[in-house]
């Protein structure tokens, strides 16, 4: 994976030359966005831009979002305008500053944490659509055809149409003229993309975007100097109220109605807005920290208190609800955005041009916009991210189309609450099939299923059906030792499956099942200490050794700190016992017989056999280190066997194979026919013969082992591991 690019963070000024062009485009954009939001929330136009404003100039210093650009939003018109119906324009004011006061309540309740909830497949969903959306939006502007507002985002619009039979309908009014002016900007903004063109310091400082609608605009204007038939005029172009004087600045601006103080419709009407407008934002700074090339994080709380600000010093200027918006972030981030400087000169000069330049503004067609957005929709749409959900699996690809599919037949809103309901229903439906173990089909009839850490009452149908399934005189595994909760109706089920286990003749195993509810971790074994090495017999020891090869046959461990056990050895070592085992790779003695760092001394060697060295190191272990057994481990299938079988000679290997000789012959008396590697079963006893020799070779030739097993001091066993199977059986 390629490392994010990185960012200059020597300050606002070092990044300027990235953020200025992109604040510029976002700007333009957010005109006609801002009026057409305005318009169907049943507010003053000038609303929208006082939130636009707002937005940049308060909210985004706040902000702890790098590339998050907020203002108004159509998800929220619904909203306002039947709460305008109900309340007024200066009652609805006044709920949204009362819903600005419940965002910053929220915030400082670290009410954010939902936002780490949404799942990534609803995220990539929910940007995908809005690029759909913003692509079927466009063409009709591209076309010529403005009847329906800048920033709809609903499939049923207020003029009857659909965002489907509106591309039929479009058709009757046709503009040659914004289509040319439309085909223009495409083709500017195409070209500014490519690589040759990014080289030249003049297309790094000029982004695409920008001169793309300077284009449509001098176009546009040329036409009605030299053919004012074909020039585009009155709602195919931007139109910003204009005002003469400052005193018609004031004018625009409207105040909350306090005197409905006691009026229990304003405090349902400001949870909703503060609920939804929360709920969005938190949705959109997931998906623009997605879209971030330097993957910053935002502080989603930080959010919802600047959010809140921002929204309360909306209601008190008479402007709209605002929220964090992907449309304006994502035009911002691929203008070249660095930091959320980009924000707050988008909100500088919304407030510059509508007080100093509106004239100028109202001369940007529609269409040249238009192919700003169509751009960024279909960079939105991303047709990679269709292939990544599906390799994702069906649990992740399903709510992901489903939450496209939603937002274009329905709304933002209805879209967004339908593929949360579909990845719900997703989770519980992956949870259902495997969250809660691991199955793990093992040798012969064995199946082991290992609980997950949370197990929870919707894991209850599958447990219950896999235990009912489970085939008589079968073997079962269950193994809850990285469980944290299990839930009471699940430990039930469990415990029933005991007797029911019994009935069916199930060899039935249960590993660190403690209770049900919250559950204590499980404690960690720790290296074995002076005095509990003392404590233990060779008899208890053998156990030890015997349970921990059962732990191993069933594919369970006991819980171990390994750095915990360095720290607790690093003053010295206690074993509990010596196993002289084969050189074999496929017998680790720890593994085998399930120990940690410091538990047992292991002495390896081909065939398994002693010399002085090996018989020092025994001696050392049970003398002076306090072992108390000692264990003489052959395997099957052990090569150094069929090697001395075969009476193999190669160099030093000779002398080591003639150690295992006198098993050889021993078991050549007794079955009165040569031994061959092709008899399996000969073979076999060879190596059983070849531990038992040993086994008394250690007590001829060291009288201090000797003494130490006839004084009950340590013991001496044999042993032979299946390298099939991995059970180990004593003799």
């Amino acid at each position: 994976m390629n490392a994010p690019p990185k960012i200059n963070n020597n300050g606002l000024i070092a990044n300027l030359k990235y953020d200025l062009p992109a604040g510029i485009a976002v700007f333009l954009i957010s005109i006609p966005l801002s009026l057409g939001i305005a318009l169907a929330s049943g507010a003053p136009l000038f609303s929208g831009l006082i939130t636009g404003i707002i937005s940049g100039i308060i909210v985004a210093p706040l902000s702890g979002s790098s590339l998050g650009i907020s203002g108004p939003t159509a998800g929220l018109a619904i909203i306002v305008l039947s709460a305008i119906q109900k309340l007024g324009f200066n009652g609805f004011l006044f709920a949204l500053v009362v819903a600005g006061v419940f965002q910053i309540a929220m915030g400082l309740s670290k009410a954010g944490v939902i936002a780490y909830y949404f799942p990534s497949s609803v995220i990539n969903g929910m940007l995908s659509g809005i690029g759909i959306i913003l692509f079927l939006k466009q063409i009709p502007h591209a076309m010529g055809y403005d009847r329906d507002y800048e920033g709809d985002t609903s499939f049923f619009q207020p003029d009857s149409y659909s965002s489907f039979s509106e591309l039929v309908h479009m058709f009757e009014f046709i503009s040659p003229t914004a289509i040319m002016i439309a085909l223009l900007s495409l083709a500017i903004l195409i070209l500014w993309e490519q690589p040759f063109m990014k080289k030249h310091r003049f297309f790094q400082l000029f982004q695409g975007v920008l001169i793309a609608i300077l284009a449509g605009a001098l176009i546009n204007q040329c036409l009605q100097n030299f053919y004012p038939e074909l020039a585009l005029s009155g709602n195919h172009l931007v139109v910003i109220p204009v005002l003469r004087n400052p005193g018609d600045l004031l004018s625009q601006l409207h105040y909350p109605d306090f005197s409905q103080f006691g009026n229990p419709a304003i405090y349902m009407t400001a949870l909703t807005l503060a609920v939804v407008a929360s709920l969005k934002t938190l949705l959109s700074i997931e998906a623009v920290d997605k879209m971030d090339p330097y993957k910053r994080v935002t502080s989603a709380n930080r959010e919802l208190i600047a959010q809140g600000i921002g929204n309360a010093c909306s209601g008190l200027l008479g402007g709209l609800p605002l929220a964090q918006v992907i449309v304006r972030s994502s035009i911002g981030i691929q203008s070249g955005a660095k930091t959320k400087a980009t924000g707050f000169i988008c909100g500088l000069l919304l407030l510059f041009a509508v007080i100093l330049i509106p004239t100028l503004l109202n001369k940007i067609p529609l269409a040249s916009l238009a192919s700003v957005l169509l751009v960024v929709g279909y960079k939105l749409t991303r047709p990679k991210s269709f292939k990544i959900m599906y390799k994702a699996g069906m649990y992740h690809f399903i709510p992901f189309c489903v939450t496209i599919l939603g937002m274009v037949f329905t709304d933002l809103l209805i879209g967004l609450t339908i593929g949360l309901t579909t990845a719900l229903f997703s989770i519980l439906l992956e949870n259902y099939k495997s969250a809660f173990y691991f199955n793990e089909s093992h040798i012969g009839n064995k199946t082991i299923l290992r609980l997950s850490e949370h197990v929870s009452f919707l894991n209850k149908a599958n447990i219950k059906q896999t235990l009912e399934q489970l085939p008589d005189y079968s073997e079962v595994i269950i193994d809850a030792t990285r469980s944290k909760y299990i839930d009471y109706d699940v430990f039930e089920i469990i415990e029933d499956f005991r007797i029911e286990a019994q009935r069916k003749n199930i060899k039935l195993t249960i590993e660190n099942l403690r209770g049900y509810g919250v559950l204590e971790p499980v404690e960690n074994v720790r290296a074995p200490t002076y005095d509990t090495q003392q404590a233990l017999t060779p008899a208890t020891v053998l156990t030890l050794l015997k349970e921990g090869n059962e732990r191993f046959v069933n594919n369970l461990k006991s819980n171990r700190n390994l750095l915990e056990q360095i720290n607790d050895t690093r003053q010295g070592q206690f074993p509990i016992a010596i196993i002289l085992s084969c050189m074999d790779s496929r017998t680790s003695v720890e593994l085998i017989f399930d120990q940690g760092l410091g538990d047992v001394f292991s002495a390896r060697v081909a065939g398994n056999v002693i010399n002085d060295d090996i018989l020092g190191s025994m001696e050392y272990a049970c003398k002076l280190a306090g072992s108390k057994l000692i264990v003489v481990l052959g395997h099957s299938h052990c090569g150094a066997i069929k090697g001395a079988c075969e009476n193999v000679e190669l160099d030093h290997l000779s002398g080591l194979l003639h150690k295992i000789k006198p098993a050889v012959d021993a078991v050549h008396a007794e079955e009165s026919v040569k031994i061959s590697t092709d008899n399996n079963g000969l073979v076999q006893k060879v190596a059983d013969k070849n531990v038992q020799l040993t086994v008394e070779q250690i007590r001829v030739k060291s009288p201090v082992l000797d003494a130490m097993v006839k004084n009950g001091d340590c013991g001496i066993v044999g042993a032979m591991y299946d390298i099939e199977t991995g059970k180990v059986k004593f003799y």
